[in-house]
């Protein structure tokens, strides 16, 4: 575990993420390559990550391909083709960022900057702006749980980012270069795709086979032209809540990936391909649940401390964040919750925060007004369910609803590690 700190609070299973070799510097690094300096920090250094660019011919490139695979995590692989294809290629671990869900993680990579920066701190966290729960995946209220409803309501959302954007800093300053952001089709002007993606650069796609092909047709199109592409694959990510990592289906999903990739690196003219760095990585992994590790919050349960809290609680997959009306409310809440957790979670607030360096800078009012004066954070195995009524027996399509078999958001080694490579596309 050299990639991390001490463990969390003298736990075993929980750690401090890596700021340095961090994911968020995956992509002004990916511009280093091409000798374009966005002023975000990158990789380079990194003496373990600068001889892995040197090794792999990766430095020097005028085009760029980075994939992004949503919950590739370098433990989660394990026993898959691209398992064999990462080591092959000798991949670095990087770490992702607090906490390890999708809504933060994404926009860092695509901003280039930390989520304590960019100010989209987890997927349902609470916006003082308009004093509401926002689900920043969906970009739905607490309430109005439909996608887009906050758009459609009239707010402009890019107005709650804190940073602009990597392909915002390029048609600044670096006009020439062709940015193509590829994406499956549901994403562009929808949910969080808002914070981040530029309309002018999208290609659209659907599924891996129809990625790829749309990449082959950008790079024709372009042959002149200095060329920075990035390609967002969400299926596995799907395919690891629904199935768990060590699934057949986990693994067949990876492999199908890889067939794929490979196809398209064969598919590069050798003129081509020496001009040309391929870079693959991912913003996460996933934690396989356990049952037994639930932590189950009935109403009634919730009604005993409602009084602390001006908002419901949200919520990043396996973190919980609570937002309390005063000080003295926090530490009353923080006491029971303590109470209910026993040992399958940790409760901090800003003070636990800094002490166990979850975030790249010291915790601030900004950042605690959307991450939360508590935060609960599942140890491995564990996820917070707030009981509902009771879903299980009805019918889901021919099948009853399942719950998700992994999840993501806290600091286990599974969500937190993640592979990097980059590699010129005549050396694969």
């Amino acid at each position: 575990m050299s990639l991390f700190h001490t463990p969390l609070a003298g736990t075993d299973d929980l750690f401090e993420p890596n700021y340095q070799l961090n994911i968020y510097r995956v992509l002004p690094t990916a511009l280093r390559c091409m000798g374009v300096n966005v002023a975000r920090d990158d990789l380079f250094d990194q003496p373990n990550v600068m001889n892995h660019l040197k090794q792999n011919n990766a430095l020097g490139a005028e085009r760029v391909v980075v994939c992004i695979i949503d919950s590739l995590g370098s433990q989660n692989v394990v026993g898959t083709k691209l398992e064999t294809f990462l080591k092959d290629m000798n991949a670095v671990s990087l770490s992702s960022t607090f906490p390890t869900i999708t809504s933060a993680a994404i926009p860092s990579i695509n901003f280039g900057v930390p989520p304590t920066t960019h100010g989209i701190l987890g997927h349902v966290i609470y916006f003082s702006e308009y004093g509401a729960l926002i689900d920043t995946l969906r970009m739905s209220g607490y309430k109005l749980r439909y996608r887009d409803a906050i758009p459609y309501a009239g707010i402009d959302v890019r107005a709650l980012l804190w940073a602009e954007g990597i392909p915002e800093i390029l048609q600044k300053r670096h006009p020439s270069i062709v940015v193509a952001e590829g994406l499956p089709g549901a994403i562009p002007g929808t949910g969080l795709g808002r914070f981040y993606v530029q309309r002018e650069n999208i290609v659209s796609f659907n599924g891996f086979i129809d990625a790829f092909g749309m990449a082959r047709r950008v790079f024709n199109h372009y042959q002149n032209h200095k060329l920075f592409m990035t390609l967002y694959f969400p299926q596995i990510d799907n395919l690891t809540h629904k199935y768990g990592p060590s699934s057949p289906e986990y693994k067949a999903g990876c492999n199908a990936f890889h067939q794929q990739f490979h196809a398209f690196l064969e598919s590069f003219p050798a003129s081509e391909a020496k001009r040309t760095t391929i870079i693959l990585c991912s913003d996460h992994g996933q934690n396989p649940l356990r049952k037994n590790q639930t932590i189950l919050f009935t109403q009634g349960q919730l009604e005993e401390v409602k009084g602390t809290l001006k908002v419901p609680p949200g919520h990043s997959g396996r973190v919980t964040h609570f937002y309390c009306q005063s000080p003295s409310k926090r530490r009353k809440l923080k006491q029971w919750l303590l109470k209910q957790v026993e040992d399958k979670a940790l409760i901090f607030d800003a003070k636990d925060l800094d002490q166990a360096r979850l975030l790249p800078v010291q915790s601030s009012k900004r950042i605690t007004q959307r991450l939360g004066d508590l935060l609960l954070i599942a140890r491995e195995g564990a996820q917070l369910i707030v009981e509902r009524e009771d879903d299980s027996t009805k019918p889901w399509g021919l099948l009853p609803n399942q719950g998700f078999l992994a999840s993501h958001g806290s600091l286990t080694s599974d969500e937190l590690l993640t592979p990097f490579i980059a590699f010129n596309a005549a050396k694969h």
